[in-house]
């Protein structure tokens, strides 16, 4: 899974200056569940071709 990061976490992810890897490491967390949102979309989205914000309506 991917790494989910709050926006006040991309600027000190982005800092090339941060050398704290302990730090970093510790921003490594499961996201909340109940701060994402899933819906079916349509098969459009297994095309790379379809470059469309099509590919992200809810069916």
């Amino acid at each position: 899974m991917p790494v989910i990061l709050s926006p006040g976490q991309y600027g000190v992810c982005l800092d090339p200056a941060v050398k704290n890897f302990d730090y970093l490491h510790s921003l490594l967390e499961p996201y909340p569940a109940n701060a994402m949102e899933s819906f079916p979309v349509s098969s459009l989205v297994n095309n790379p071709r379809n470059d469309s914000s099509r590919c992200l309506e809810p069916v």
